[in-house]
């Protein structure tokens, strides 16, 4: 064997141990982000699970006051027809109102 061939053959295993190297390290980088990726998906994944039940919480009380509040504004409406009509009755028949 020539020493030009000897020194073509570890050029060759050089190289190739380089690539190799650089092959190695994109992967371990590669796998570095895509568990990072794992980690801010399962972190969004649970602040959105999170937010739902928030959500859900916040509409669950608006929906009661909203009930509530409409209760409250029918018997007020609804008594202040009644005592109108009471008192426009008095009046119109001579009747004496209670205030």
């Amino acid at each position: 064997m020539t020493n030009e061939s000897t020194t073509r053959k570890k050029y060759h295993m050089i190289t190739k141990t380089i690539k190799i190297n650089i092959l190695t390290k994109f992967h371990k980088d590669w796998m570095k982000t895509v568990f990072l990726l794992f980690d801010i998906i399962n972190i969004l994944t649970k602040f959105h699970k999170d937010w739902i039940k928030t959500a859900t919480s916040i509409i669950n009380i608006l929906t009661k006051f909203h009930k509530d509040w409409m209760k409250i504004v029918t018997s007020s409406i609804y008594t202040s027809k009644l005592l109108t009509d009471a008192h426009t009755h008095a009046r119109t028949y001579g009747h004496h109102t209670v205030t």
